[in-house]
């Protein structure tokens, strides 16, 4: 009996060693059929949603090669490993981070610290808000999804005297906070009425002649062929804007609902001569940042050549399911 019933326990071992041996190749042709999911975008809106998650179809390939090594299979292995650097190359201009630009020269007149922040309706703490701007200190803010109350957040000192909020409401309003002096300024409601696009041309209080072009907003979802004709067509006159300054110095800041790593991002900065300035930052989610499986960095600070980045970093959670995000930028001597 004993020798029986040693046999029924080895014969029963042999699903789970083969599930074990498996286990490579089954990782391996997962990360193949997302891999190549994400790249045809062009198909379906859906297969478009595999792009935003480089870093996660990245750090699944380590965990693909680790386990294929472990294993032995080298097919797997080899698969594993190329399907991870392609996820990997386009995160590569982000793996550095942390580093501040080397700006010497340059007085505080030319300095400027930009905030960015979708308060996701009345999800943030108003008492947190206020006591985030007083510590950051940031000279101009632009806020997404804003609650009818999200005014009283504002320190009320004076350190704000100029505020833009042309509300429809419509949760994707902005609200623009500045310390800078608008000199002129027009919302673009082309793409849909509940869709802003705020454009500002923003001066130092104290020299006037120093002066740099803010667009701001709050970029329709990428959900649906509706969404993402409404999501391009904004982006599109975002570009525009950006060529109407001819030559000056700009910004664009809000949530994009867009990765770095997504195809119409790309053609999107490209088009409009723009460079992200969250490569000083490096990888560290904006969206959803509570769940690092899932969270994507799609709140933007964007700069044209008018400007050297000197820092970017997000700010802590107060409630909202994004992060606030503030850039510390330098305009260059040229244009003031």
């Amino acid at each position: 009996m004993p020798k029986k019933h040693a046999g029924t326990g080895r014969s029963g071992t042999r699903p789970v060693r083969k599930a074990i041996k498996a286990l490579p190749a089954v990782l391996a042709a997962l990360l193949l059929v997302a891999t190549t999911g994400s790249f045809l975008g062009a198909w379906s809106w859906r297969l478009d949603l595999l792009t935003h998650f480089r870093p996660q179809l990245a750090a699944f390939g380590l965990i693909a090669v680790f386990v294929a090594l472990l294993a032995r299979s080298w097919a797997a292995l080899a698969v594993s490993l190329v399907l991870t650097v392609v996820n990997a190359m386009p995160l590569a201009p982000y793996m550095a981070g942390d580093r501040a630009a080397a700006v010497g020269g340059v007085g505080p007149s030319d300095r400027i610290r930009v905030m960015t922040f979708n308060l996701h309706g009345e999800s943030t703490d108003p008492e947190s808000l206020r006591r985030l701007i007083e510590r950051e200190n940031p000279d101009v803010v632009l806020l997404t999804e804003v609650p009818d109350d999200a005014e009283r957040s504002i320190p009320d000192d004076g350190r704000y005297p100029h505020r833009i909020l042309d509300r429809r409401g419509s949760p994707l309003d902005v609200l623009l906070f500045s310390r800078w002096k608008p000199r002129d300024w027009s919302v673009d409601r082309s793409v849909a009425s509940f869709l802003p696009v705020l454009t500002v041309e923003l001066c130092h209080p104290e020299t006037e002649t120093k002066c740099f072009t803010l667009v701001g907003l709050h970029a329709a979802r990428p959900f649906g062929e509706a969404g993402v004709r409404r999501q391009r067509a904004q982006l599109g006159a975002v570009a525009r804007e950006v060529k109407a300054a001819s030559g000056g110095a700009v910004i664009v800041v809000g949530d994009l609902n867009l990765t770095p790593w997504a195809p119409l991002f790309q053609s999107f900065t490209e088009q409009a001569g723009l460079e992200d300035s969250a490569k000083a930052r490096g990888l560290a989610a904006t969206w959803l940042n509570r769940f690092p499986l899932f969270g994507l960095p799609i709140d933007h600070i964007l700069v044209n050549s008018g400007f050297e980045v000197i820092a970017n970093q997000v700010g802590e959670d107060i409630g909202s399911d994004h992060l606030p995000v503030l850039a510390d930028l330098s305009l260059k001597p040229e244009q003031g």
